[in-house]
């Protein structure tokens, strides 16, 4: 049976007289009786029986970490299962508020570096008072396993290590379990969450919000502007308008408006009705009479002498439209040609020949086609907002569409004729009959003029001509244009909002950002959370289990002095520790420590070398003998090299990574799996954190233990500044403010810097992210075109540029490649592909073409073009060699009805007329001078007039026959009166000027910007007989002449004219023509002429690129391709935290190392044993037990002093008693 004592009672080899108090010993006693009352009242502490735990080792806390630890493997599987599910945990339609960003990118992190820091203060304890707890035990501990351990000092990785080979189960748990939380848990969840795109789907209600107008009505109301749309459709590629398809039109639908009007970007699926249309088509008869053609369907329709499909000389194919209805604007019409029965009446003709190089036609196709019009039923998907038709679903067959739905004649009417069924007032735009789409087919070999259908059928269809030869495929190309008209005439005639309305059942899929879980990631933070979670249970159940002996808190130095035995001679704690088992057994009774009586002296260990304090002497050499002094081996020049290396090498490594990501628009993604990138991305920065954070607790609970001795140096420190201190019991965050208050401003600054590492790492963790990013690669491009025109001849009759024009204005369509509102772009060859993926634009330098008009306010004879002769404009103009010409515009206006406050919009261009007129101001047609001079043609050729008239006016229609022998019928005047004008003459410029161009792959302009001034019509742009005059000249005429040019008066706000139109669009109003209001001012007008006019020229010279002169073979320029692509990018605001955090972290280990505490004890005071052997023979022993406060005069420090043993010893005493030490 085992004897236990207290260890002043113990026996060693010192004689009994080595125990006695020397005459020293009782002068320090009787200044103890006479220093204070404190010290006069003051009682030994009785020898008491406790079981102190620390707070942090009490089930209640400890359950309460568990149940936050449930609480989170809980709330991660209830995300994930809602992400598996949803498709994420949170959504958004483009970015996540500030308070969603913070909750999945920040919070997590902070919430886990709480945590963190939280198990960090039951870690702590946990290791500093294992020794205490060994000690607590009732068969004791050797010196190994109690006065000699230091787990609070050893590394987070090593603790646990050393705890299970020495069996202590309590630091095993804790150490391990903070490894798991520093290095697993905490860096894991902020990998786990993950921003991406996902498609989501609502259901809800939809409604049909339009139907059919009556048919009565759709005669009416079917005009040509659906043509208009189809050109825009087929060949500038406008956009198909809202639930039309090429198989043809969705009856529009409305979802519930609240749902609609959150998700906007959306897809919506509703079941609908599909309005198509098909052809029955049979090949043709096609009988070779000589110079024409006959052909029949061998039924009732039989076409006899049909002029050949190709008509004009010079072309080599040529392709007929030819429709039932007669009417003024039609060529041909079945009616008129041997198939008038109304049997035929839905009946078209297709035909296409070839001249195989001759004029002779050698090769002709035709088919008699009859469309059948039908319903279906189907499940439609939309685009929100363009609610362009993206799929669709049948869901029933198809069935023919009822009689009295759709207007079928009115429809074939309009399209075989180009005109409408019903002539209603509109404007010019809804009124066009054959669209001019002579430069389209050209590229086909077809020269002269093709009805609507033929265009259409060309354009949806640009393959090898020669296979229209086949009437399948004749057949089919007539049946796409057939389905797209179709289309665009059944949205025509919708009436929006009706009120009777059925309801089905849809759904809203809606491509939104979602925070989502990445699974695997879960689960490992799961099973980690999990091992977490089982050990902090053995922790609680081991910890609740254990006896402890401690009366309270060892805190401080005074609180484990106070467990010193009475007398000096116990043996020496801090021996060297060997793998003999027969030492003595410690163990801790009621605060004291009591070892146990060996069977014989030869058991107590003895001393190996002299100790400080452990009753040995010690010189003053030998104390000042630096080399013999300990410092930890963390404070040391080489740790402290590899640590600012470390640091710096991370700061550079931040700072170079945003450098590239600045320069190089992000860095690459590390790899196409997710759980791979948020590995890569966020747990390896997050780890560096957890690894700084441990480290700098390290040289903390260093600095903590030696501040003590810092302050017992001068050997005049007060108590609680000195050895009642309790940094080393506390976790750093919680000794910020007590090192602050205590002036100890290093130890302050690096437990502050300790906690703000997990600040570190929540900045780390938002500081890369994934995100689109529009890369940038060098490349060199092709120059197609020098800025140089050498030939620019007149397009006779051209009226695309209006087509475009009014897609683009009135649409909303795209201008053509390489074109602005203003300038013309000399083309380059674009790229497609880049080393990042799909090109989407292209940057590159290049110049441009603009027309630069001057206009000035002009004054006319305004009777001239209103009276019965046929007068114009007139001026005298300067030709650029000195001379003069006559310039004049003729401008003849239509319409033979009474006009009463009627209005005239004229747009003319001036030609050299007859000066040796008497009356200059009055000419005629014949007037113009046919032999006029290049130089005059072109100097009136540059000047264009536009006019705006007012007036009441009577005319009427009378044959009047000219000088040249044409019979014309021009408005005659009856009366006038209330006349009122705005006349203006614009002359222009041609500039040219270089420009940084970026264009889509398709050459779409997306941003211009001039690089340098605009040179005035340069002469070194102009070559081959061409001059800035000849190309204003030629790319105006087309503007003023052509179809549907000439002016008319009119009395409504009704335009007859594309001048008009175009200016009524571009003041968004009709007061420029409306004949109500006076004429327009000069200053309110101007802005939309010149406007339009730069629009226009610019237009023209995009439709006509081979008036520029080729570039030279490998003709290059320097340019930037642009492709979006999935790039790694660097939060600014994290980036700046990121810097100043590590900046701070370089600063304090700068500091540290540099105000180290000086060496100045030869054991570090690490252990129990190494605590005690400082009081030795310190009176402090005995004093540490006294209960009642430390007189506040007191001073204490660590120096020379008689022990109790009357011997000269270093340690920790209290003045007058204790000498500082020189060093």
């Amino acid at each position: 049976m085992t004897f236990w004592a207290p260890i002043w009672l113990v026996k060693d080899n010192q004689s009994p007289q080595r125990r006695k108090r020397t005459d020293r010993t009782e002068d320090r006693h009787h200044f103890d009786s006479r220093s204070s009352k404190e010290s006069q009242t003051s009682v030994e502490r009785p020898f008491e029986t406790s079981s102190w735990k620390p707070v942090t080792l009490r089930p209640p806390f400890l359950l309460g970490i568990v149940a936050i630890t449930l609480g989170f493997i809980a709330l991660l599987e209830y995300l994930s299962q809602r992400s598996r599910m949803y498709g994420g945990i949170a959504f958004a339609k483009d970015q996540f508020s500030p308070a969603v960003t913070f909750a999945y990118l920040y919070f997590p992190t902070l919430i886990a570096v709480l945590y963190s820091m939280l198990w960090s203060w039951v870690d702590l304890d946990t290791k500093r008072l294992e020794p205490y707890f060994q000690l607590s035990r009732p068969e004791g501990a050797d010196r190994t396993n109690s006065l000699a351990l230091n787990y609070p000092f050893d590394f987070v990785a090593y603790a646990p290590l050393k705890a299970i080979r020495r069996r202590h189960w309590a630091v095993v748990f804790a150490g391990a379990s903070t490894m798991l939380i520093f290095w697993g848990v905490t860096p894991l969840v902020s990998s786990v969450f993950a921003r991406t795109t996902i498609t989501v789907e609502h259901l809800s209600t939809a409604t049909q919000k339009a139907a059919l107008i009556p048919l009565q009505d759709q005669r009416l109301a079917m005009n040509t502007n659906f043509i208009m749309t189809a050109y825009g459709i087929v060949w500038p590629g406008q956009a198909m308008p809202e639930f039309v398809t090429p198989q043809g039109f969705v009856e529009p639908f409305q979802l519930d408006k609240e749902q609609a009007s959150e998700l906007r970007n959306a897809t919506w699926t509703a079941q609908t009705k599909l309005y198509g249309t098909s052809l029955n088509c049979e090949a043709a008869d096609v009988r070779n009479e000589s110079s024409s053609f006959g052909y029949s369907n061998g039924k009732e329709c039989n076409i006899e002498a049909l002029y050949k499909p190709v008509q004009e000389t010079g072309s080599d194919f040529g392709c007929l439209y030819i429709g039932y209805e007669m009417d003024q604007h039609a060529d041909y019409s079945l009616s008129g040609m041997g198939c008038s029965s109304l049997a035929n009446q839905h009946l078209f003709l297709a035909v296409w020949g070839q001249t195989m190089g001759t004029d002779t036609v050698t090769h002709v196709s035709a088919a008699f086609c009859e469309p059948i019009y039908w319903t279906q039923a189907v499940n439609a998907t939309v685009r929100v907002p363009s609610m362009k038709v993206t799929e669709i679903s049948p869901l029933e067959p198809r069935i023919p569409l009822q009689d009295g739905i759709f207007n079928r004649t009115a429809f074939e009417y309009v399209i075989g004729t180009g005109a409408q069924a019903i002539t209603s007032r509109a404007d010019i735009s809804e009124t066009t009959n054959i669209i001019d789409q002579t430069s389209k087919v050209r590229k086909f070999g077809i020269l002269g003029t093709v009805t609507n259908m033929v265009g259409f059928a060309l354009g949806l269809n640009p393959t090898d001509i020669t296979n229209m030869y086949d009437t399948k495929i004749l057949a089919a190309n007539f049946e796409d244009a057939y389905k797209l008209l179709h289309a665009l005439a059944m949205r025509q005639l919708m009436a929006l909002d009706v009120m009777e309305t059925q309801s089905h059942l849809g759904t809203i899929n809606d491509r939104i950002s979602a925070i989502t879980i990445v699974r695997p990631l879960a689960v490992v933070l799961e099973i980690l959370s999990g091992l977490v979670l089982t050990l902090i249970l053995a922790l609680m159940t081991y910890s609740y289990t254990r006896p402890s002996q401690l009366c309270n808190n060892p805190a401080s130095l005074s609180d484990v002095i106070a467990m010193a035995p009475d007398d000096n001679s116990s043996p020496d704690y801090t021996y060297e520790i060997t793998s003999k088992s027969n030492g003595p057994r410690f163990r801790l009774l009621g605060g004291r420590i009591c070892v146990s009586s060996p069977d014989n002296a030869s058991h107590v260990p003895k001393f190996n070398s002299p100790r400080i304090g452990s009753g040995s002497r010690l010189t003053k050499t030998e104390a000042e003998d630096r080399s013999s002094l300990a410092r930890p081996i963390e404070m040391s020049m080489t740790v402290a090299l590899i640590f600012l290396l470390t640091l710096l090498l991370a700061l550079t490594t931040i700072i170079t990574l945003s450098i590239l990501a600045k320069k190089y628009v992000g860095l690459p993604v590390p790899s196409g799996s997710t759980v791979v990138n948020q590995l890569v991305l966020n747990y390896l920065l997050v780890i560096f954190a957890t690894f700084l954070e441990p480290f700098w607790l390290l040289l903390n609970r260093q600095l903590c233990v030696l501040q003590p001795f810092e302050e017992l140096r001068q050997a005049n420190a007060p108590a609680l500044k000195s050895w009642r201190l309790t940094y080393t019991s506390l976790p750093p965050q919680m000794n910020i403010w007590n090192a602050f208050r205590a002036k100890h401003y290093v130890l302050a600054a690096v437990c502050a810097i300790g906690l703000s590492a997990n600040l570190l790492a929540i900045s780390l963790n938002g500081l890369l992210h994934i995100d689109s990013s529009l890369m940038a690669e060098r490349t060199n491009l092709t120059r197609l075109y020098e800025p140089k025109f050498n030939q620019h001849q007149i397009l006779v009759g051209s009226a695309d540029h209006r087509y475009v024009a009014k897609a683009n204005l009135s649409d909303g369509v795209a201008l053509p490649p390489w074109t602005t509102s203003d300038t013309f772009l000399v083309p380059f060859d674009v790229k497609t592909t880049s080393r990042y993926g799909t090109v989407s634009s292209i940057q590159a330098s290049t110049h441009g073409f603009s027309i630069r008009p001057q206009c000035e306010r002009a004054y006319f004879n305004d009777t001239a073009l209103i009276t019965g002769e046929p007068y114009g404009v007139y001026v005298r103009q300067r030709t650029p060699s000195g001379g003069s010409v006559s310039c004049g515009g003729f401008a003849l206006p239509s319409g033979g009805q009474n006009r009463s406050n009627a209005a005239l919009e004229v747009l003319t261009q001036l030609r050299p007329i007859d000066s040796g007129r008497a009356d200059p101001g009055s000419y005629r047609p014949a007037d113009f001078l046919g032999n006029a001079t290049s130089e005059e043609m072109l100097t009136c050729g540059s000047i264009l007039v536009a006019g705006f008239l007012r007036a009441n006016l009577t005319l009427s229609i009378d044959g009047i026959k000219t000088q040249n022998s044409d019979q014309c019928n021009y408005p005659v005047i009856r009366n006038i009166s209330s006349l009122s004008s705005l006349w203006m003459m614009c002359r222009s410029d041609i500039a040219l000027a270089p420009y940084e161009v970026t264009v889509d792959p398709s050459g779409q302009v997306q941003t211009y910007r001039a690089t340098g001034p605009e040179i005035m019509n340069p002469s070194d742009a102009f070559s081959n007989g061409t001059s800035p005059n000849s190309l204003i000249k030629n790319a105006t005429f087309p503007l003023v002449n052509g179809r549907d040019s000439g002016p008319y008066w009119h009395n409504d706000t009704f335009v007859d004219t594309w001048f008009a139109y175009f200016i009524k669009i571009l003041s968004n109003s009709t007061m420029f023509v409306d004949p109500e209001q006076p004429v327009p001012a000069f200053e309110q007008v101007v802005p939309c002429v010149k406007d339009l006019y730069t629009r226009l020229f610019a237009i023209v010279l995009s439709q006509n690129q081979e008036w520029l002169a080729r570039a030279e073979l490998d003709s290059t320029s320097h340019g930037l391709l642009f492709a979006s692509s999935e790039r790694v990018l660097i939060s600014h605001q994290m980036f700046v935290v990121t810097v100043v955090l590590l900046a701070l972290n370089i600063l304090v280990a700068v500091l540290y190392w540099t105000r180290l505490p000086k060496k100045m004890i030869p054991k570090l005071p690490y252990t129990i044993g190494s605590i005690l052997d400082m009081v030795h023979a310190s009176g402090l022993r005995f004093e540490a037990r006294k209960q009642g406060k430390w007189d506040k005069d007191w001073r204490f420090g660590y120096g020379r002093f008689v022990g109790t043993d009357g011997k000269p010893h270093v340690g920790i005493e209290r003045r007058p008693f204790v000498q500082s030490l020189d060093i």
